[in-house]
């Protein structure tokens, strides 16, 4: 058994190989450097907040890292959407991140491919927030190699076992007695499951070195036909072509004359497209797609990506996304089956539900079903309840699961009045209206924020006797260090004050009447803590959240937050163009359809295309 031995080893070393060398290429395919930081292709500052949430944001062209340059109250480039009758500036695109599997990807993948539905990634460390504010892994740790060896021999031993397993396409193919029928059904089989684990075809010397480096030595050794093609599996699912989005593809990249531009091939459409819409790997449909050079055109791709907001694997990237941009603040990433809270009323089983809550309204907005417009989204007068959360809505539901419930629409409008984004932006005792404000001027308006002073001034560890959560952090943020900040995102935070930290309604706070009103100025493009935009006033969430389901500024916001999602970076001025194009596409339906925005943007040249990375020979 030797040779067995040996073979298994080399699976380890070459994991190992592979991940230092996927390592040293972090950020962009042939770049000296880092990510979209290092190589100024703009985004927003990073900041925090006195609570100790940080943030990041901004415009396309604005400054990264937390610090700020140019002139305070000039608009950044990109900042703000075109105006009806401007002209848009020239469609083009930037640089392709060199990014690896999120741990969210990872687990879709191995549910569709091995039939593994245990999610082992959830185990792993957390991956990183770029300065999107989005996920987008690049570099391999060690730690990322072990996790990836152990876990392909625990994924491939059970698909074996359960070959019927839903999902599951590692089937053992029959292979007869002989050295060349063994070598003849593995070959078949290679190309077959690597076209699905690779999403593209495996090349001729990756095939053999597949059989000439794990299978043909395993067979040598002793091992069985099926055991030497797990050995195989195992190989392929550490690989980089499995573990980096990057598709290497059956032809070379050539880069257009006149362009500069480098055309995508059809499989690494077909990948962005499932990643994007699906957090996961593509369907046969798409796979054939990109066999029959079908994904080259823009109404090509839209009319699969029109396809794909039907499939229930859309609901996977809508969770993953509107996670990362509604309830996450300051790239903290959130478990919302981990929410603890003091209230008798938010049980785990409230806890369990918050991401079935979420999903389902979101999915009935997104769907083809739903309208697909931001002010549906952020007005919607309905929620989606079961019986561990009807008593905080102050509801009752029939049943055990989820049910379509209408809402006092003086109480809740869309989801940020919602139990999923008022638990996430709240600590245990209490609410937070910095959390909640900076959730809405950084996520829902891409405001930049200045980080916070070294030394940040506590909250008081007891509260006197009648005053609100409101008064407590107004009198924190007008010290002198908070105040340059907290003046500017407090605001939209304290319009959130009728609900506590679970999303109960409530008029008074700790016996005193709640004050819901406020006024603030929207970040208009500009610099990090030089407002600019609107002056919106409001009454309370109802009305803030109504406002700005119109705002002109929420809409080119939230149509450049699924760029950055699927792009793992900020905007780049490069991109212009296509997000310009992508918005008057949405804003030709009331209410701004995102969906529509952004069949636009993935069939844009920002999307299909790319620009080559420093160093890159072609």
């Amino acid at each position: 058994m030797k040779s067995i031995r040996v073979s298994k080893s080399s699976l380890l070393a070459g994991a190992l190989l592979a991940a230092a060398a996927i390592a040293a290429c972090q950020g962009y395919i042939g770049s000296p450097g880092g990510g979209p930081g290092a190589s100024g292709s703009g985004g927003g500052s990073s900041g925090a907040s006195s609570s100790g949430a940080s943030s990041s944001g901004g415009s396309s062209g604005g400054s990264s890292g937390g610090s700020s340059s140019g002139t305070p109250g000039v608009p950044l480039p990109g900042g703000l959407p075109p105006a009806p009758n401007a002209a848009l500036a020239a469609e083009s695109s930037g640089q392709l991140l060199m990014r690896r599997l999120t741990s969210t990807e990872y687990d879709n993948i191995v549910a569709h491919l091995l039939g593994d539905t245990t999610q082992p990634a959830t185990q792993w460390t957390p991956d990183p927030t770029t300065l999107a504010g989005y996920v987008a892994p690049t570099s391999v740790a060690d730690l990322n190699v072990q996790l990836y060896f152990q876990t392909a021999q625990t994924l491939v031993a059970t698909a074996l076992t359960s070959p019927t397993a839903p999902g599951n396409q590692l089937v053992v193919p029959a292979a007869g007695t002989t050295a060349a029928s063994q070598t003849a059904a593995a070959t078949s089989f290679i190309n077959s499951f690597g076209l699905v684990a690779y999403r593209r075809p495996v090349a001729a010397a990756e095939l053999s070195d597949l059989l000439s480096i794990v299978f043909q030595p395993a067979i040598a050794g002793g091992a069985t036909f099926a055991d030497a093609i797990g050995y195989v599996v195992q190989a392929m699912i550490q690989s980089p072509n499995f573990l980096y989005h990057w598709e290497i593809g059956p032809t070379e990249p050539t880069a257009n004359p006149s362009t500069g531009l480098v055309a995508l091939t059809p499989w690494q459409v077909a990948s962005r497209l499932s990643m994007t819409l699906w957090a996961d790997m593509p369907d046969a449909t798409l796979l054939q797609a990109a066999q029959n050079n079908e994904l080259s055109t823009p109404a090509q791709v839209a009319a699969q990506a029109t396809r794909m907001y039907g499939d229930a694997r859309a609901s996977q990237a809508l969770f993953d996304l509107n996670l990362q941009w509604l309830l996450q603040v300051a790239g903290n990433v959130t478990d919302l089956a981990e929410t603890v809270k003091s209230s008798d009323l938010f049980t785990p089983a409230a806890a369990q539900s918050l991401s079935g809550e979420f999903t389902q309204f979101l999915s009935s907005v997104y769907s083809p079903a739903g309208d697909g417009t931001l002010q549906t989204l952020l007005t919607a007068p309905y929620a989606f309840v079961n019986p561990a959360l009807a008593p905080i809505y102050g509801v009752t539901v029939e049943g055990t699961g989820f049910s379509k419930v209408s809402l006092d629409p003086t109480q809740r409008a869309g989801i940020l009045t919602q139990l999923a984004f008022l638990n996430s932006q709240a600590d245990v005792n209490e609410d937070n209206p910095v959390r909640r404000g900076l959730a809405v001027y950084v996520n829902l308006l891409c405001g930049a924020v200045n980080p916070p002073p070294d030394v940040i001034p506590p909250l008081p560890t007891t509260v006197p006797a009648g005053e609100t959560t409101r008064q407590l952090f107004a009198t924190h943020a007008a010290s002198a260090c908070a105040a340059g900040c907290h003046t500017i995102f407090d605001p939209p935070g304290f319009a959130f004050e009728n609900y506590d930290e679970i999303g109960t309604y409530r008029t008074t706070d700790n016996g005193s009447p709640v004050d819901a009103t406020g006024t603030f100025v929207t970040p208009g493009g500009c610099m990090a803590g030089d407002p600019c935009g609107s002056t919106i006033t409001f009454k309370n969430a109802v009305d803030l959240v109504t406002q700005l389901s119109t705002n002109t500024e929420t809409e080119w916001c939230a149509e450049r937050q699924w760029y950055r999602y699927a792009a793992g970076r900020p905007e780049t001025a490069a991109e212009l163009g296509s997000l310009q194009l992508a918005y008057r596409s949405g804003a030709a339906t009331a209410g701004f359809s995102i969906r529509d925005a952004l069949t636009s943007l993935l069939s844009s040249k920002a999307f299909l295309y790319r620009t080559p990375s420093p160093g890159e020979t072609l």
